[in-house]
């Protein structure tokens, strides 16, 4: 068995924390599951290289060129969706409009995440904003909720004294876009117009997705953001939304 080189062993070593790394923040901190897969992705990429990293061997030279072209092409890639993503990850300047969609996010239980408590108070400070605006919440039950997002986002409303007529529920969405889709046509039943001006709240790094599906499914979307209070958060998901719009646009919604 030959020697590993230095630039072998230096490699082997930056895969090895990479992966060490992966490991620790997808079952240590919750919600980092992106920054886990982009970490796994890296020692992978460099354990490769360090495979191929023998400079007597032809076939690892196109090896490794085939790694670094890899890299070339996907970075240009990333950020042709990422770009868009931090653009749109703000309010519009007016908000104003007759609804306002609110997208759920995970529940603990009952118990609000982090990501929707942060949607929630920005929703509260649009309903203050807009007196006579209706919030549609709008979100399913998932795995380990012991009641629809939709529910818990109503429930935590009502507990900060928010008029409950003001309030409609939409409690059978499973995706970002059955959120849009759903949430319409409980506007358009509530005698409102789906094709109007709709004001789409959520965390700031979905906005850019949420408005891109919202124009196609043919209303005025009007973006609001919810700013995450945790950086690295941002971080994560954003990184997430660069790959969830390059599913969009070639697979669909």
């Amino acid at each position: 068995m030959r020697e590993l080189t230095r630039t072998q062993k230096w490699l082997y070593i930056a895969a090895a924390v990479c992966l060490v790394l992966s490991v620790l923040i997808e079952f240590i901190p919750v919600g980092y599951g992106m920054t886990a897969l982009v970490f796994l992705a890296l020692a992978v990429w460099l354990a490769l290289y360090a495979l191929f990293s023998r400079p007597d061997s032809r076939a690892g030279l196109v090896m490794r060129r085939l790694l670094a072209l890899g890299v070339a092409l996907g970075f240009p890639l990333f950020l042709a969706a990422e770009i868009p993503v931090l653009r749109d990850a703000r309010s519009a300047q007016d908000t104003a409009a007759p609804y306002l969609i609110v997208c759920g996010a995970g529940v603990n239980g009952s118990t609000p995440s982090r990501s929707m408590t942060d949607r929630l108070h920005r929703a509260l400070e649009w309903l203050d904003e807009n007196p006579d605006g209706a919030a549609v919440l709008s979100g399913g039950q998932g795995t380990g909720e012991d009641l629809s997002e939709a529910q818990a986002m109503y429930n935590w409303l009502l507990d900060q004294g928010t008029d409950p007529d003001r309030l409609l529920l939409e409690d059978r969405s499973a995706s970002s876009y059955e959120n849009l889709q759903n949430s319409l046509a409980v506007i358009a039943a509530n005698g409102g117009d789906p094709a109007g001006r709709v004001a789409v709240l959520s965390s700031e790094y979905h906005l850019h997705r949420l408005g891109w599906m919202a124009k196609r499914l043919g209303c005025e979307p009007v973006l609001v953001a919810a700013r995450t209070t945790k950086v690295t958060l941002f971080v994560n998901y954003a990184i997430r939304e660069a790959f969830a719009m390059w599913k969009l646009w070639v697979f669909g919604p």
